[in-house]
């Protein structure tokens, strides 16, 4: 698959009793772009990405993936749409501890039709390869923080999804090791031409991207450069 544009005018996210998380926020993104969010803690950045992926159920405005508006979508339609088109890394891995590697990355087999179980097996089984991931049967429970992140990548990326969205993805890792992370996750993704959303404090990773967006307060600042 090949990424997906995104066209997002005047997005406003809301939580209990009616806070405003995010203030109405518009930009564009090509299809294939990497794209970094940064900006101080808690200033929304977080927000912003779970709404870009249909994780934010109040939201205003239009989330527009390549024709398909996912703030006009029910809860339904959106899970079906990251099912279909979006790989998530989150900043705390979310992996099934009891699961070998394997296991974790190609998870999304055990929810897909039959003809896509074996392709998301081996497309899973050949990015832990890729990403240094060893074909170890032990569980994830007794991973590094590098070798996590990675699987979870690898399962983020096992279904050919059109988006990858990152929180945080060097959060937990030592300098080397996030380095060595950025550079996986930004050619895999240019390399088959994916749209790629990270949420970073990160300079490093952010240099990397094309150019970033800077949230404040929950609002969206004029996009920069990195």
């Amino acid at each position: 698959m090949a990424g997906l544009p995104l066209d997002v005018l005047d997005l406003t996210v809301t939580g209990a009793g009616g806070r405003v998380l995010l203030q109405p926020a518009s930009f564009k993104v090509k299809a294939g772009e990497a794209i970094g969010i940064r900006g101080p803690s808690g200033a929304g950045k977080s927000t912003l990405l779970y709404a870009l992926a249909g994780l934010q159920p109040k939201v205003g405005g239009t989330i527009d993936w390549g024709g398909q508006d996912l703030a006009r979508f029910s809860d339904a339609e959106r899970a079906r749409f990251r099912r279909q088109h979006v790989g998530m890394v989150f900043q705390d891995f979310l992996l099934f501890e009891e699961l070998t590697a394997l296991g974790n990355a190609a998870l999304t087999a055990a929810f897909a039709p039959r003809q896509e179980i074996a392709p998301i097996r081996s497309r899973a089984t050949a990015l832990l390869e890729r990403l240094g991931v060893s074909r170890s049967r032990r569980n994830v429970d007794s991973f590094s923080g590098g070798e996590r992140q990675r699987v979870a990548i690898a399962r983020a990326l096992a279904n050919d999804p059109d988006i990858i969205l990152a929180d945080e993805p060097t959060a937990s890792l030592d300098r080397a090791a996030a380095d060595r992370l950025i550079g996986d996750l930004t050619d895999l993704a240019r390399k088959e031409g994916k749209t790629l959303i990270a949420v970073s404090h990160d300079r490093h990773l952010l240099d990397r991207m094309d150019r970033c967006l800077e949230v404040a307060d929950g609002k969206l600042l004029e996009p920069s450069h990195a």
